[in-house]
């Protein structure tokens, strides 16, 4: 081989190892050690029974990866083999900083500073989002009972006075109709972990569907709007259980309405007895079934119903939140957090508190909000007396169009040692339409027994 073919296969190679190296690390932070415990997607298989398989196959969002996103500069970084937690002890919620400060109890953990402002652009459908929501200024209300009204798509109320009364109202209908697609579909791993470090996984699907706030144009949406929709309803999901064996086939299925007089309708089907059975509306605030440290109300910060709450603003303060992470599963199996080796943005947050007006296992919920995608990264649930019980992790991607994307999620009960993980092999939309999620769709669908 002369001298030119040896140069040029040495440049073809060195771009190789370039490309790959460079994909490698759109989720494995460059300059720093990884945990050899830490396993980042197709990986998990090794520790997770059915992960990456069948209907739990890892995939990038439906929209892609985010190059932008996934490839942000790291400033600075904190935790394993980085610099000390202590320096970071007010940029965290206080519940939040005591366990990464403990690696020893709930397991290793990194944050890593990047700039916010920098991961631009945010593409045509967040355009459209945020000129609705200049509309949204003098269009959109709370009526006497606190439930929003004349409401499409967008932020509904973008300017947030700290002295008006009902600014955490405000607040929580932002949360509520917060940046995202129209549906969605995501195959997750829900891991319980004890004190003893006893560890169970279940196999969920979750089809999620709302019937406002729809940004991407379809055949049922004209202007944000679901159509036909006669049971007015706000949003529809369910979560079937596909394993372990004892759960498999069971089948929750909510319907919220857009309606402050109307409980929300909760059912499940029960394969071991072949029927569908309604839950009673105050089983919102307890945990799913198979032992998870989510209740009904609780999930991704927050799902309950807002006239349910009496909201209360406590106030802004800078944190570091993960609202523009990867779009991958992260998960340690001797820890009890996913998410972490995640992207962090700081953010002044605002922090509100919704206190529950009949307690059945919970008193408050705080959620702190980003400013401007106004997603709950932390919360922290509060027990019968008062105390710090649930402290919960999001941590949220985003793919090519701006919607965000679920990947790591992390619900600990630091009052017995006990933590819920969920990692998300896929996080999309899938284009539904009202019958896809009806119970006799599901059960076709996911073979109930």
């Amino acid at each position: 081989m002369n001298r030119s073919n040896r140069i040029y296969c040495l440049c073809v190679f060195f771009l190789v190892i370039i490309f790959y190296g460079t994909s490698w690390a759109a989720f494995k932070i460059e300059g720093l050690p990884q945990d050899p415990d830490w396993l980042v997607d197709e990986d998990i298989s090794s520790k997770v029974d059915g992960w990456n398989k069948g209907m739990i196959k890892c995939d990038p969002p439906r929209g892609g990866y985010n190059e932008i996103t996934e490839y942000q500069k790291v400033l600075r970084s904190w935790g394993y083999k980085a610099r000390p937690m202590s320096e970071i002890k007010d940029l965290l919620p206080e519940r939040h900083y005591e366990m990464y400060s403990h690696p020893e109890i709930w397991g290793t953990f990194r944050i890593n500073e990047t700039a916010f402002e920098p991961v631009k652009p945010r593409g045509m459908m967040w355009e459209k989002f945020m000129a609705q929501t200049e509309k949204n200024k003098k269009e959109v209300y709370l009526d006497e009972k606190g439930w929003m009204r004349n409401y499409k798509y967008g932020i509904p109320f973008p300017l947030i006075d700290e002295k008006d009364p009902k600014a955490a109202d405000k607040l929580i209908w932002n949360y509520i109709k917060r940046y995202q697609d129209n549906d969605r579909y995501v195959r997750m791993d829900i891991s319980t972990k004890d004190r003893n470090g006893h560890e169970r996984h279940n196999l969920i699907l979750n089809r999620r569907m709302q019937f406002s706030g729809r940004v991407r144009v379809d055949a049922h949406t004209p202007d944000g709007l679901y159509q036909p929709n006669p049971e007015n309803l706000d949003f529809v999901y369910a979560t079937p259980y596909i394993a372990p064996y004892n759960l498999r086939g069971t089948i929750p299925l909510y319907y919220r309405y857009n309606d402050p007089d109307r409980d929300d309708a909760m059912w499940v089907y029960i394969p071991s007895i072949r029927r569908i059975r309604r839950m009673s509306t105050n089983q919102h605030q307890d945990r799913f079934p198979g032992g998870l440290d989510w209740t009904y109300d609780s999930t991704e910060g927050f799902e309950g119903h807002v006239v349910r709450f009496n909201w209360y603003y406590l106030g802004r303060k800078e944190l570091l939140m993960p609202s523009s992470s990867h779009s991958h599963a992260y998960y340690n199996p001797n820890g009890h957090c996913n998410g972490i080796d995640q992207y962090y943005q700081k953010r002044n947050c605002y922090i509100i508190k919704g206190t529950y007006k009949k307690p059945i296992n919970m008193t408050d919920l705080v959620l702190y909000l980003d400013p401007l995608l106004f997603s709950a990264c932390y919360s922290v649930d509060r027990d019968m007396k008062g105390r710090d019980w649930i402290v919960q992790l999001i941590c949220q991607g985003r793919d090519k169009h701006w919607f965000y994307t679920m990947y790591n999620d992390s619900s600990i009960d630091i009052l017995r040692k006990h933590s819920t993980r969920a990692l998300f092999a896929y996080s999309g939309a899938e284009d539904f339409v009202t019958n896809d999620l009806t119970m006799d769709t599901l059960k076709k669908d996911f073979l109930s027994r």
